[in-house]
């Protein structure tokens, strides 16, 4: 079996010299490695990637933690995070913990085990305290849940001004009894929504229903589910905010089965701006929440960190954007 060091000898350098061209070292001659590269591939060697590793003290591999893949906008998300990652030479390993402490707790297990570089949180049970105890002083970078910011770095959607100026953009136009919809209210970003969707009222000096905030309605049948229960029991609701274009689309196919005009009797306005929101009828106003910018720059952080750039947590808040169609 050939090793590093008959590499070398046939190569005519220094063991140094081969490890240097075998992790793409910038300070090796052309010359130089096309020589090594060519003895490599005559005697067919290839390079021990576990040994590499740990010399390099990096396993090229980021987690990314997520509540559901099932969910359309995680698995956005994980398409947009994980294609940064590649190019910029890491793998990505993808945990659900399906809302469970547990499972979460065991990922920041491994972090600590140093079994990955960085992980890549897009939401937690726990509170940042809690989450920054577990991870110690492993790289760990929040995207989507909007923690303070205190002990990682952040980046997030300004969900709670987002959420205000829609709710204020149905308040204005005389929709004034009106629903709200969360997956998880107990998730910081769920609760920056209702924090936005609360101070809109507000400002209008106009009451908001309590009996019109529903909690755990992610998908398509569950938007289904809700507006078959709004029309059945006829509850007085004229606008909605889902937490998601999916469910958007699951309460505008029901309310179109009831024969319920939209928006003249009823106004839905979705989140995230999934091609879902083109296919609707009518149209599906919704928000976009610049994904690709946000995965972007995260991973080049990420990138950063790990070639030594330090600073203290940074919280990087993306503005989101209103587009309205003809649903609202």
């Amino acid at each position: 079996m050939v090793t590093i060091y008959d590499i070398a000898r046939l190569s005519g350098v220094s063991k140094s010299t081969v490890s240097r061209v075998i992790s793409n070292h910038p300070y090796v001659s052309t010359e130089t490695k096309r020589k090594v590269m060519k003895v490599m591939q005559e005697h067919n060697y290839v390079p021990n990637s576990l040994a590499i590793q740990f010399r390099q003290k990096q396993t090229k591999c980021i987690a990314i933690l997520i509540p559901d893949l099932s969910h359309p906008y995680f698995s956005q998300l994980v398409k947009y995070i994980s294609a940064d990652c590649y190019k910029s030479g890491f793998k990505t390993v993808v945990h659900q913990t399906f809302l469970d402490k547990s499972r979460e707790r065991e990922v920041y297990t491994q972090l600590q085990k140093n079994e990955y570089d960085a992980l890549i949180l897009t939401s937690s049970t726990l509170q940042e305290e809690e989450i920054a105890e577990f991870t110690g002083n492993n790289i760990i970078v929040a995207c989507n849940e909007d923690f303070r910011g205190d002990y990682f770095d952040v980046f997030c959607l300004n969900e709670e001004e987002v959420t205000m100026n829609v709710t204020s953009y149905l308040l204005s136009k005389g929709y004034t009894k009106l629903g709200f919809c969360s997956d998880n209210i107990s998730s910081p970003l769920q609760q920056a929504r209702l924090k936005g969707f609360i101070l809109a009222h507000e400002k209008k000096e106009i009451i908001h229903n309590k009996n019109f905030l529903f909690n755990e309605i992610s998908t398509i049948e569950d938007g289904i589910i809700l507006g078959n229960r709004l029309f059945k029991e006829n509850l007085e609701i004229d606008g909605i905010i889902a937490g998601s274009d999916f469910v958007a689309a699951g309460l505008i196919s029901s309310a179109v089965r009831k024969n319920i005009q939209i928006p003249q009797r009823l106004a839905i306005i979705g989140f995230d701006n999934h091609p879902i929101s083109l296919v609707t009828n009518p149209q599906m106003s919704t928000i976009c929440n610049h994904i690709q910018d946000m995965s972007n720059d995260l991973v080049n952080h990420i990138v950063n960190k790990m070639n030594g750039v330090k600073h203290h947590p940074i919280k990087k808040v993306y503005n989101g954007e209103f587009i309205e169609r003809n649903s609202s």
